[in-house]
């Protein structure tokens, strides 16, 4: 009798359903059309549901289509590393670690983080992805990540929030900005100001959002602009400033964070995970070295 599943399976179901398309899932897999197709059906048959649905032209999943997908996704990732692991010297780990970050810490935390990273664990290669907050929270859920770092929102039940230190929002002003010297700006004083912020699909434009409605401010939007760097870059230009962490700074000389006055105007970073997921060797040191290393890039970027 034969197993319902067998790793072809996985691999032709999961090129399927990112493609949309048997035809498209052919050409990336390097095998005829009806060869993908009569695999899904096998697959179906064992696992006696259907995993898609046509609507028109299009091939969607369907309902148990998507749970399929996340766990063969995850199970395609621990078969991976294992191979990777059984292939390695002795005591030297190996495999994949897939790590999403969001804008904002990518640049200032993640090339260091991956140094320290690399020197210890020569035999696990990175992705690193910048992604949205919302975004790293889908894909761990999906099984698509292993571990992301970002803010703390506690938006998902599914994932454990791991509080690495704290940041607040300061304004982030060019140098020749006429509040670069203030010693701290009311949050009042933002009230029609020049401001250049950040579309409303990211977390943080959404804090910044609810920290005005808090202090009744509302500031004139010069540009929103979906890439931090432009963003920063465009201060002195547009001679605007910009309500972000101070973490913005790090690594940035001709730029200044202004402290500001107000409620609530601190936030969370930290280290996410799916809460059920088993943690592996390269899932736990990363976690590790973040908790001992973040603070202390936190703290330079403040002093």
């Amino acid at each position: 009798m034969h197993d319902p599943v067998e790793v072809r399976h996985l691999r032709y179901f999961l090129a399927v359903a990112e493609a949309g398309s048997f035809s498209r899932a052919a050409d990336r897999l390097g095998i005829s059309q009806p060869s993908v197709s009569q695999q899904v059906r096998d697959l179906e048959t064992g696992l006696r549901v259907s995993l898609f649905q046509r609507r028109g032209k299009r091939i969607l999943l369907t309902p148990n289509g998507l749970i399929f997908r996340e766990h063969a996704r995850s199970l395609l990732r621990q078969l991976e590393n294992c191979l990777q692991e059984l292939g390695s010297e002795p005591g030297q780990s190996r495999g994949i670690l897939h790590v999403g970050v969001v804008p904002i810490l990518n640049v200032p935390l993640m090339p260091h983080l991956m140094g320290l990273f690399a020197k210890d664990h020569p035999g696990i290669s990175l992705i690193v992805e910048e992604i949205s907050s919302t975004e790293i929270e889908t894909a761990l859920e999906e099984g698509r990540m292993d571990v992301g770092l970002g803010f703390i929102t506690r938006h998902s039940p599914n994932l454990l929030y791991e509080r690495l230190c704290t940041d607040e929002f300061a304004l982030i002003v060019p140098a020749k900005h006429p509040w670069a010297k203030r010693r701290i700006v009311d949050f009042s004083e933002l009230h029609q100001q020049r401001l250049l912020q950040l579309p409303d699909s990211f977390v943080m434009r959404r804090m910044t959002d609810e920290i005005c409605r808090r202090h009744q401010v509302r500031p004139r939007t010069v540009a929103e602009i979906n890439a931090i760097e432009t963003l920063l870059r465009s201060l002195a230009p547009l001679r605007a400033a910009a309500v972000m962490p101070k973490i913005a700074l790090c690594g940035r000389e001709r730029l200044k964070a202004v402290p500001l006055r107000g409620k609530q105007l601190g936030l969370e970073i930290g280290l996410l995970r799916l809460s059920d997921s088993p943690t592996n060797t390269a899932v736990a040191d990363f976690t590790q070295l973040t908790k001992i290393a973040v603070p202390k890039i936190i703290g330079k970027s403040h002093s």
